[in-house]
């Protein structure tokens, strides 16, 4: 089970810490600590599996002279040297050392890729150094990473602390004096926002390979399970407890007698009420197997006999129900173990299913046939499955649903449906698990929407929004989980209003328990669009529906035989060539789209792209804007992407804008279309995820 430890640390000589030592220890290497004259060696040291060191993209020039041709570890060794070369102070805070545990339910090369995309958004981007290595102990896979305090100047380092600056450029005063803020070494918020950034990516990387876990960074009092957490021993904590016991005596560390008192109390919670360790199971599966129970009792159990006891308690609770036997894969001969569920699981998706079921049976939201004639008469180009999408959602019962495949044309039939219910009297809004995918509901389709977690938040406080006028669509409900979605049908119920599901049967499944959307839709039935009419030749049509499918052989075959498929041996080769190609056909009344798995080679292509047009005199090079990304140049003319919600600008994650003015770390920027259309000015210092 993905263990959810999150720490840091600061590296300080006030505390006879040093970052070469500190380097060595974790690279399992030997490195000259120049400070003190002599040289370290952990070369004897087991675990290294990865190790990597990264410098921001906006880096000066003698960062990456001073790390140029170096092994990883000799990169690492010199750049902590000059760190240490330039903090001067007996106490000198040199850098922050984060210890993350990585999921067990990974490969390696699977955490590696996760760990680098979590360095690449929330390190690198920031302008921080990422120095980190994997260590593949057995049963403990965990990284380290160490990173500055200060950012890199073109002449070495920058302060810590810098003032907070006005919209004159002058820094803001008080009564005491300027206004500063630390850059890196921070306090929870920093934190707080580290770890969440870790977690979210943790879930986007397990949900990626097919894992249906949940990783949930908040506290068990939190989360509403009765648990005390135990405490992250760390390697040197370890290695003291295996030398002791091999001393025949238990270690006297603070940490251990309080760490073994929580496990004891957790033991002894699990004895007195089994349930509380499967609070901790069905937080993240609806489903498990006996592997499952035993990594959560791994945690707090040691002896055999009292494991075995557990094991068998849990599995003989009443609240434990049993789907499927061991059974014996014929494919490959390998052992299924039997799967379980619990009791309260069943009852949730049941009582959901049920509640769904009602609805069926509730006839007050109808469209008259006469609006429904004057809806298709304006909208000529719907297709008969459309029309019949449409009829159907239009029909009196409380609860529809929509099955369809991208590019089906949902969001045309949506637009159509919110003008028929609209002409019959009701309210449409909608909802959407991303803030993107809310924005595109509203913009394209008409329907006022925002994310599901702003509508519950909104609920929580009292402003409902919903009443027996009202139509709420819900965009993307295949990735809603069971417990979620139980909460919008129970909405709906009570509020007296109508519910619309409009989702795809093969995206991502929801990375929390449960697969609501399609339990739901099995029990009302459904209307469904699977002709794709954003290709308009068959052959594409049937490419896309291959793709959508999962037949992803037939579908490259069909685009390979019709050149519309072209590889090249060498990566440098095909960005040459993408850029070449996307230059020579540019047209700025056109779309035309650049795709790349990593975000590296996005900023790259992104780069290599703008510096054609600056060559035209296209755009012009613009001034510099340090985005939570690194370093950018904007200019009147540029398109940009805003990455975070923020009401105070009106801006949602995804939106698209223009660059109308731009100076340095100040842009004005066109954003809507039409009658929306609307300048928002953009100060680096209180918004710079762009």
């Amino acid at each position: 089970m993905a263990i959810a430890h999150f720490s840091v640390s600061i590296v300080s000589r006030g505390e006879g810490r040093s970052s070469v030592l500190s380097a060595a220890y974790r690279h399992c290497a030997k490195m000259d600590y120049e400070r003190e004259a002599r040289t370290i060696d952990y070369t004897r040291k087991q675990g290294l599996l990865h190790e990597e060191f990264a410098l921001p993209a906006d880096a000066p020039d003698w960062a990456r002279t001073l790390i140029a041709d170096r092994a990883v570890s000799g990169a690492s060794e010199a750049f902590w040297n000059r760190v240490e070369a330039f903090e001067k102070r007996t106490d000198a805070q040199l850098a922050k050392d984060l210890t993350i545990a990585l999921p067990v339910e990974l490969t390696a090369e699977q955490n590696i890729a996760l760990v680098r995309d979590f360095v690449d958004k929330h390190v690198q981007s920031k302008g921080m150094v990422a120095d980190w290595v994997y260590h593949d102990n057995p049963g403990n896979p965990h990284i380290h990473l160490m990173t500055t305090l200060r950012p890199l100047a073109e002449d070495g380092f920058g302060a810590k602390k810098v003032a907070v600056t006005g919209e004159d450029g002058q820094p803001l005063k008080t009564k005491a004096g300027k206004i500063v803020y630390e850059l890196w070494a921070g306090g929870a918020a920093e934190f707080n926002a580290l770890r969440d950034g870790w977690f979210e990516r943790q879930n986007h990387h397990l949900a990626l390979n097919g894992i249906s876990l949940r990783v949930d960074g908040r506290s068990y009092e939190k989360q509403g399970i009765e648990l005390e957490p135990t405490i992250h021993l760390g390697v040197g904590a370890k290695a003291i407890e295996r030398k002791a016991e091999s001393q025949g005596v238990r270690p006297e560390l603070e940490r251990f007698k309080l760490n073994e008192a929580r496990r004891t109390e957790n033991t002894r919670r699990i004895l007195r009420d089994p349930t509380a360790a499967l609070d901790l199971i069905t937080r993240e599966k609806s489903v498990f197997n006996n592997q499952d129970i035993a990594k959560v009792l791994h945690r707090y159990v040691d002896d055999p006999s009292l494991f075995q006891q557990l094991m068998a308690r849990i599995l003989q609770q009443s609240e434990v129900l049993r789907l499927q036997r061991d059974t014996i894969d014929f494919a490959t001969g390998e052992r299924v173990p039997a799967r379980y569920t619990t009791r309260a699981m069943i009852a949730l998706e049941a009582e959901m299913a049920n509640r769904a079921i009602w609805l069926t049976r509730q006839t007050s939201h109808s469209v008259p046939r006469q609006v429904l004639e004057a809806t298709f008469a304006r909208h000529a180009r719907l297709s008969d499955e459309q029309k019949t999408a449409i009829e159907h959602v239009a029909a009196p019962v409380r609860i529809a649903a929509i099955v369809g495949r991208a590019g089906a044309g949902k969001t045309t039939m949506m637009k159509a449906a919110r003008e028929a219910w609209e002409a019959a009297g009701y309210r449409v809004v909608g909802g959407a698990l991303a803030g993107k995918a809310a924005e595109g509901l509203e913009m394209e389709a008409g329907i006022q929407s925002r994310t599901l977690s702003s509508w519950e938040l909104r609920w929580q406080r009292g402003r409902h929004g919903l009443d027996a006028r009202t139509i709420f669509v819900m965009d993307e409900a295949g990735m809603v989980a069971s417990k979620q979605m139980a909460g919008f049908v129970e909405a709906v119920v009570r509020a007296g209003a109508k519910l619309v599901l409009v989702g795809d049967p093969d995206q991502l499944q929801p990375i929390e328990a449960g697969a609501a959307f399609r339990a739901i839709a099995d029990r009302i039935g459904y209307a469904e669009l699977e002709t794709i009419y954003r290709q308009r030749e068959d052959w594409m049509r049937a490419a896309s529906l291959d793709l959508a499918r999962g037949n992803v052989a037939a579908a490259l075959v069909a685009f390979g035989t019709h050149d519309r498929l072209h590889g090249s041996t060498l990566k440098a080769d095909a960005v040459e060539q993408l850029i070449a190609d996307w230059n020579r056909d540019y047209d700025p009344a056109k779309t035309t789209l650049m795709l790349a798995h990593l975000r590296r080679d996005v900023r790259m292509l992104n780069d290599m792209a703008r510096a054609t047009l600056v060559e035209r005199g296209i755009v012009g090079d613009g001034h510099a804007f340090r985005t939570a990304d690194g370093m950018r140049q904007f200019d009147a003319g540029d398109q940009i992407v805003f990455l975070k919600n923020d009401t105070t600008l009106g801006v949602k994650n995804g939106m698209i804008g223009k660059v109308m003015q731009a100076a340095p770390n100040r842009v004005i920027v066109s954003v809507g279309e039409g009658r929306d259309q609307r300048h928002v000015a953009v100060e680096q210092r209180a918004y710079n995820n762009l």
